[in-house]
C-alpha cells in the first residue's frame, strides 16, 4: 500500500491526494484517491463505528461476542462482510484474539410476483462460505414468520374473507402479500417482516448486536420514506446506533459512507465482490402504479449523492440528533413493526399509524 505523504510537502494534483505516489482512480467528495487509499478510507469509516467491539474492550479469556450480520446478497451487506472479515483477521494477527465473531443470516424473500417459489440461497451461500469461511451461516425464509402464533394471527386477520388454515406457511405468506394491493405497502410489509425475523433470530441465538449494512444514502432514504409512510415518530429508533428498540441493539458500521462509495469499493478490492452481489434490476419508470415510496426515495438520493453528498449526510446527521426515549416511557409497542406507540395512537390500537395503513385494518 502506498505510504502517506509527508506533512507540509507539496501536493501533486495529478497523484492521489493522500499518498502522493499512485494515480487516482476515484474522487471521494472532491478528493482524488488511488484504489489503495480509497479502500482504506471506506474500511476505516466502518471500523471506527465498531469501537465497542474492539479487542481491548473484550475480557481476556471471555467467549468472543457474537454479532449477527444480515446478508441480502446486495452490495452494502456484502461489502460490510468483506470489511469485517478482514478486520477480524487483522485483530487475530496483531493480538492473537478477536473482539467478536460473526453469524451471517440471509432471509429469503418472495419473488417479485409475490410467490414464494423454491428456496434458492444454498448455491450463493456456498460462494460466500468459500470466500469467507471463518463465519457461521444460516438462511431462513420469510414465511417462517408464521411460526410465531401471535404474528400469524395478526397477519391472517388482514386477509378478510379468506381461510388460510389449510395453507402452509408459504401459502399464507403469498395470500397475505396478495391481499395488500398497494406496491408501497406490500414492500413495506416485506421489509417489516424481514426485520422482525432477523431480530427474533438474534434473540434466539443470544447475539449481542445486529450489524446492518445500511449506508448514509440508505439511511437518508429510510428517513424520508418512513416519514411519508407515517412512522416519522420512530425515526430515532430506526437509524441510531445502539438504540434500544429491541432486546438486541442495532449498529450501522457503514453509516458514514455513501452507497456509490460502497459500490466502487466492491469493484476495486481484490478479488472483486461483483460476482457475489445480486445487482438490483432496473425498474420501469413509466408505470407509476408499481412504483413504491422506497423506490422513489432511492432514485432521489442516488441522484443527489452524485453532486451533493453533503445533503445526504445532513439528512442522517439531523435525524441522529433526535434522541430516542426510553422504552419504559411507552405503554405499548406496535405488534407488527415493534416501534413504540406514541400518545397520538388510538387508546386500544395494536398497530402504529403506518402499519394500520399498510394492512388496511383498524386496531
Amino acid at each position: 500500500m502506498p505510504s502517506r505523504r509527508a506533512r507540509g510537502s507539496p501536493v501533486d494534483p495529478t497523484l492521489c491526494r493522500r499518498c502522493q505516489t499512485a494515480l487516482p482512480t476515484i474522487t471521494v467528495r472532491t478528493e482524488p484517491l488511488c484504489a489503495a487509499c480509497f479502500a482504506k478510507y471506506v474500511t476505516t469509516k466502518a471500523v471506527k463505528r465498531m469501537e465497542s467491539f474492539r479487542v481491548r474492550h473484550a475480557d481476556p479469556g471471555a467467549t468472543e461476542r457474537l454479532l449477527l450480520l444480515p446478508l441480502s446478497f446486495g452490495t452494502c451487506s456484502t461489502a460490510l462482510l468483506y470489511i469485517l472479515d478482514h478486520h477480524l483477521k487483522g485483530q487475530a494477527e496483531r493480538t492473537g484474539r478477536k473482539g467478536f465473531r460473526l453469524h451471517v443470516l440471509h432471509v429469503e424473500e418472495p419473488r417479485s410476483d409475490g410467490r414464494c417459489g423454491a428456496r434458492s440461497s444454498d448455491r450463493r451461500f456456498n460462494e460466500f462460505r468459500e470466500r469467507f469461511p471463518e463465519h457461521t451461516y444460516s438462511t431462513i425464509h420469510l414465511s417462517d414468520v408464521f411460526a410465531n402464533e401471535e404474528m400469524s394471527q395478526l397477519l391472517t386477520h388482514a386477509v378478510s374473507g379468506a381461510s388460510l388454515e389449510q395453507l402452509d406457511h408459504e401459502g399464507r405468506l403469498s395470500a397475505v402479500l396478495a391481499s395488500v394491493t398497494s406496491a408501497t405497502f406490500r414492500a413495506d410489509l416485506v421489509r417489516i417482516l424481514v426485520r422482525r425475523l432477523i431480530v427474533s433470530f438474534a434473540e434466539r441465538h443470544t447475539c449481542e448486536a445486529i450489524l446492518w449494512g445500511d449506508t448514509t444514502t440508505r439511511l437518508a432514504e429510510r428517513t424520508l420514506a418512513e416519514t411519508a409512510k407515517g412512522r416519522g415518530f420512530a425515526l430515532p429508533w430506526m437509524v441510531t446506533d445502539d438504540a434500544a428498540q429491541h432486546a438486541v441493539p442495532s449498529y450501522y458500521p457503514l453509516q458514514d459512507v455513501l452507497s456509490k462509495e460502497v459500490t466502487a469499493f466492491g469493484c476495486l478490492v481484490e478479488p472483486s465482490l461483483e460476482n457475489l452481489v445480486i445487482q438490483d434490476l432496473p425498474r420501469p419508470t413509466t408505470n407509476t402504479k408499481n412504483t413504491t415510496v422506497d423506490h422513489l426515495m432511492k432514485q432521489y438520493f442516488e441522484s443527489v449523492e452524485q453532486d451533493y453528498p453533503s445533503i445526504v449526510a445532513n439528512v442522517v446527521k439531523t435525524t441522529g440528533k433526535l434522541r430516542p426515549l426510553a422504552l419504559d416511557e411507552f405503554a405499548r409497542k406496535c405488534e407488527l413493526c415493534d416501534i413504540p406507540l406514541d400518545g397520538a395512537a388510538p387508546e386500544q390500537s395494536r398497530l402504529c399509524y403506518g402499519c394500520i395503513r399498510t394492512l388496511s385494518v383498524e386496531g
